[in-house]
C-alpha cells in the first residue's frame, strides 16, 4: 500500500510497520546489539551464543573493572579526573538495562506495539484516525534519524577526544616525553600497561570504540523505543476522544430511535474494547520497564551534577567530551517525561469526553456501557518506575533541581580543596 505524508516529502509502499523507513532504520541500530524484538527463539540450540549475552558479560565484566580503577585511583588522582571514571562507570551500570532484553516480556511489549498498537493498524477507521496516525508517523520519523544522529555524533565524540588530546601532549611520539601516558576515554583496572605501552594502548582504545558505541545505542535506542510507544499511545487516546466527542444525540426526540441505538451500541463497545486496549498495554509497559526507568532517574539523579562539574571547568578538552554528553542526556531526560506527562493530560481529558457522552438519553443497558468507561477512565495511564515513582515533569524538574543544588555543594568543596 502506497501512503504519503503530507508536509514530510514522505511516500512510502508499506505492507506493515516494519516496512516504515524510520522503523527499518530503528530496527537496523537494535539489529547490531540484538536489541529487536522477536516474535520468537528461531533456534534454542544456538540462545546462550546471542549476541544480547555476550554483551551482558562484557558489561558486568567493565563494571567491574571499572570499579577497581576506581579504588585504587583514590587518594591518586584529582576529583576531577576521578569524576569522568565515576560517570563512565555509572554509565555502565545503566547499561546493565540490557539485561531486559533477556527476558522473553520484552519480546511481548515489542511485538504487541507493532502488531496491535502501531496506529498503522487504525489509520482506515476513520478520516480523523488517518490524520492522527499522520502526525504520529511524522513525529516519529523526526525523532528517529535525530536519535541515530546522537548515536553516531556521540560515540565519535566521546573517543576522538582523547586522540586529540594525546597529540596536543606529544604521546604518539617516539620517544614519549616524560610524565606523559596516553589517555583512553574509558579506564579499567587491567593486568597491563594500556597507558604506557602504545600496542595495549592500541587494543583497549578499540575496546572502547565498540563499548562506547554498544553504550550510546543502548541508551538512547532504549528512551527512543519508549518514546515512540508513548506518542502512538497518545495518537489512541487522541482517537478515542474524538470518538467519544462525536457520539450523536437523538435527531428527532428525547430518545434514539432503533436504528440509532444500534449505532449508538456498536460505537459504545468499539470504544470499549479500544480503552482496555490501551489500558492493557500501559499496565504491561509498566511491569516492563519499571525498574529500566528508575535505574535510569537515579542515575540522572547522580550524574547530573557530575557532568555539571565537569563542565564547569570550561577547558576544551573537558567541554568536547562532556559538553555534549551532559546536553544528550539532559535532553532526553526532558523528553522523557514530557512525553510520558502527555499520558497524564489525556488521561484529564478522557474523563471530560466520556462525561459529556450523551448518557441522558440511552437505555439502561448502554448507560451502564458508559458508566463502565467511566470508571475505567479514572484509572491514571501514568507510566509508574516499581509502582513508586511518577514519571512526568514533575519529577523531571526535581531531579534537574536537585543536580544543580548537589553541583553547587561540589563546587564549593572542590574550589575550598584547591
Amino acid at each position: 500500500m502506497l501512503l504519503y505524508y503530507p508536509n514530510t516529502q514522505v511516500k512510502e509502499k508499506v505492507n506493515n510497520v516494519e516496512e516504515f523507513t524510520y522503523m527499518k532504520f530503528l530496527k537496523s541500530f537494535c539489529k547490531i546489539m540484538d536489541f529487536w524484538p522477536e516474535r520468537e527463539e528461531k533456534n534454542s540450540k544456538t540462545r546462550i551464543f546471542r549476541l544480547r549475552y555476550i554483551l551482558v558479560l562484557q558489561f558486568c565484566f567493565t563494571l567491574v573493572a571499572g570499579v577497581l580503577y576506581l579504588k585504587n585511583s583514590v587518594g591518586k588522582q584529582t576529583f576531577y579526573d576521578l569524576g569522568h571514571t565515576i560517570i563512565t562507570v555509572l554509565m555502565n551500570v545503566v547499561s546493565s538495562r540490557l539485561i531486559l532484553r533477556c527476558f522473553k516480556k520484552y519480546d511481548v511489549v515489542g511485538q504487541q506495539f507493532i502488531n496491535k498498537i502501531h496506529l498503522y493498524h487504525y489509520r482506515n477507521d476513520s478520516e480523523y484516525a488517518m490524520k492522527i496516525h499522520t502526525v504520529v508517523h511524522k513525529i516519529s520519523h523526526n525523532m528517529t534519524y535525530i536519535f541515530s544522529f546522537c548515536i553516531i555524533f556521540g560515540t565519535v565524540t566521546f573517543n576522538l577526544t582523547p586522540i586529540f588530546n594525546n597529540i596536543g601532549s606529544g604521546a604518539y611520539k617516539n620517544p614519549r616525553p616524560d610524565n606523559v601516558t596516553l589517555q583512553q576515554c574509558v579506564y579499567y583496572a587491567l593486568p597491563f600497561d594500556y597507558t604506557g605501552n602504545f600496542k595495549w594502548y592500541l587494543l583497549v582504545a578499540i575496546f572502547n570504540v565498540q563499548k562506547t558505541f554498544f553504550c550510546t545505542s543502548l541508551f538512547i535506542l532504549f528512551e527512543l523505543s519508549l518514546s515512540l510507544m508513548i506518542i502512538c499511545l497518545w495518537g489512541h487516546l487522541r482517537i478515542f476522544i474524538h470518538n467519544l466527542n462525536h457520539i450523536p444525540a437523538p435527531r428527532n426526540s428525547f430518545e434514539y430511535t432503533k436504528e440509532e441505538r444500534q449505532e449508538v451500541d456498536d460505537t459504545l463497545k468499539k470504544c470499549i474494547q479500544h480503552h482496555t486496549l490501551i489500558i492493557g498495554f500501559v499496565r504491561i509497559m509498566s511491569e516492563t520497564y519499571g525498574l529500566a526507568v528508575l535505574i535510569y532517574y537515579a542515575f540522572q539523579q547522580v550524574v547530573g551534577c557530575l557532568l555539571l562539574l565537569q563542565c564547569s571547568q570550561m577547558e576544551l578538552k573537558t567541554v568536547t567530551r562532556f559538553g555534549f554528553l551532559t546536553l544528550v542526556l539532559n535532553q532526553q531526560l526532558i523528553q522523557i517525561s514530557v512525553i510520558f506527562e502527555l499520558l497524564g493530560y489525556m488521561s484529564d481529558k478522557l474523563q471530560d469526553a466520556v462525561y459529556c457522552v450523551p448518557w441522558e438519553y440511552m437505555d439502561t443497558c448502554h448507560r451502564k456501557m458508559v458508566y463502565m468507561m467511566f470508571r475505567q477512565s479514572q484509572i491514571p495511564l501514568q507510566l509508574k518506575a516499581m509502582n513508586m515513582l511518577s514519571i512526568g515533569v514533575k519529577t523531571m524538574v526535581s531531579i534537574l533541581k536537585t543536580s544543580v543544588t548537589y553541583y553547587l555543594i561540589l563546587k564549593t568543596v572542590t574550589t575550598d580543596e584547591a
